[in-house]
């Protein structure tokens, strides 16, 4: 119990001081609660058990599924090598035939009728070749002839000329002396001549006769050419030309497709592209079996290569056009076409390549040379930088986006038209 006199004077000094007041109401009020809140005094809740577990590790696996198409590995289009019209086809479309196996058979009159040309016309040039070094045989013998005859004529003008300083013979005889030796001597040096003539003469017979000999040997090798064979192991296409046609070089006969195994061509994005690898794992999957295939792939985004940057500030200040340094380093490394030729009646291309030995390293790359606005050449090393890096061999594209090619196989008893890819890619 409090006195009165203390009371009065504590509640003075709380009315002189409002945060007391305020800290002495809320003191009050909490312990009120707690004595009012039988919550308050209850105990608190028991623990419950846990159980725990240990972590491992794994690999997480995420799979998406993608379209593909199936294409035969390897696919030719027969074309024959000489014209002729053909006599017949041996096998039919849809057919199973080996490498080697006879597609069809041209009728060669026109080929033959080239050899037997050609034959002729060897003998002929044969034939003008002997009478050109009969001719040549002729005017070295009219040479000597004239060679022994200025001998002659030039001893007796020295003999005339003794007899006219004599006095023994006028005058007049020395010069018919000195004009019969000139004489002889013109015609010596027509001989000489017609001995050069009739050289040139042979030569020219001479590589007539290579020339014919030449095109006798093209006619003939026309003649193994009456078989279209087959160059690989395959099915045989449909044949857009009869028997009786005739075609000419390089139009097509049929087509034959090697589809032992069948590459898978994907879509694949190319933000995804590192995330291939060889061996990847990937499933083929019958929708209606859900059977799965084993498919794999060849690609590789490690394959060792170098990159060649051009720095154009440096060609600019070289005088060096862009195009110019690519073109040169295009051709020497890759190769260029430059134009056609025919031989035997057979057409040739020309290609422009640095040989084997000068594209072998990066320093070989470095020693080419390209030729300035101003005539000069300049060194690549100058203008280009080479940096090792990795990177796909090959880069494939279908319907316009990079991709890769799978191979596998349909499971027996399915066309391949039922299979869908599912692949794994690791996360």
């Amino acid at each position: 119990m409090l006195k009165p006199d203390y009371l009065l004077k504590y509640l003075s000094l709380l009315l002189a001081n409002p945060v007391l007041v305020i800290v002495l109401m809320l003191t009050t009020l909490t312990s009120g609660c707690q004595k009012n809140d039988p919550a308050a005094n209850a105990q608190s809740p028991p623990l419950l058990p846990v159980k725990l577990q240990q972590i491992g590790t794994g690999t997480i696996e995420e799979s998406s599924e993608f379209v593909g198409s199936l294409e035969a590995q390897q696919k030719v289009t027969l074309q024959p090598q000489i014209q002729g019209r053909i006599e017949s086809i041996l096998v039919s479309s849809g057919q199973r035939v080996q490498q080697g196996t006879p597609i069809a058979s041209l009728s060669l009159d026109q080929a033959q009728a080239n050899v037997t040309s050609s034959i002729a016309a060897a003998s002929s040039v044969q034939a003008a070749l002997g009478t050109a070094q009969a001719e040549q045989q002729q005017a070295e013998a009219q040479r000597t002839k004239a060679a022994a005859n200025v001998q002659l004529q030039r001893t007796q003008f020295n003999r005339t000329q003794q007899l006219v300083t004599e006095g023994a013979v006028a005058r007049q005889e020395s010069d018919i002396a000195r004009n019969n030796l000139q004489t002889a001597i013109a015609d010596l040096q027509t001989a000489e001549k017609q001995v050069a003539a009739a050289r040139a003469a042979v030569r020219q017979a001479q590589a007539n006769i290579r020339q014919a000999q030449a095109s006798t040997a093209a006619a003939r090798v026309s003649l193994n050419f009456k078989q279209v064979v087959a160059p690989i192991t395959g099915v045989v296409g449909e044949f857009p030309v009869k028997v009786g046609d005739y075609v000419n070089i390089g139009q097509t006969i049929t087509t034959l497709t090697q589809n032992d195994s069948l590459d898978l061509n994907l879509s694949i994005p190319s933000n995804r592209l590192r995330q291939l690898r060889t061996n990847l794992p990937v499933q083929l999957i019958d929708p209606t079996t859900q059977q799965l295939i084993g498919v794999f792939t060849q690609f590789t985004a490690s394959t060792p290569q170098f990159q060649i940057d051009f720095d154009r500030t440096r060609l600019e200040a070289l005088n060096i056009d862009f195009q110019q340094a690519v073109t040169t380093l295009g051709t020497a490394i890759g190769s260029q076409y430059v134009n056609d030729f025919t031989l035997g009646q057979r057409s040739y291309r020309v290609y422009v390549q640095a040989d084997a030995n000068y594209r072998r390293s990066p320093d070989d790359i470095r020693r080419l040379y390209v030729r300035s606005a101003n005539n000069q050449m300049v060194p690549l090393s100058e203008v280009a930088k080479i940096t090792p890096t990795t990177g796909p061999s090959v880069i494939s594209h279908y319907n316009g986006f990079r991709a890769i090619d799978l191979q596998g196989r349909e499971a027996s008893g399915y066309s391949s038209g039922r299979a869908s890819l599912l692949g794994f890619f690791p996360s």
